[in-house]
């Protein structure tokens, strides 16, 4: 059974538009980004959409930011 707080996070991420993605990556690269996040102070989700936006925008010409 699904708590309120299940409800409540998932009707978030609807309206947000979040989904959640898996990727097998070497761990080794995993883990030195992750430090690398760290010592930067940023997060691994907002150094990955800037570089998904900045490749988007250099591949695919209908991209607008």
């Amino acid at each position: 059974m699904e708590s309120a707080a299940t409800r409540a996070t998932a009707r978030y991420h609807a309206k947000k538009g979040l989904i959640s993605k898996s990727y097998k990556l070497p761990r080794d690269t995993v883990d030195l980004f992750a430090e690398a996040c760290e010592a930067a102070e940023t997060t691994q989700a907002k150094e990955l959409i800037k570089f998904m936006k900045r490749f988007i925008n250099k591949h695919h010409p209908d991209f607008e930011k």
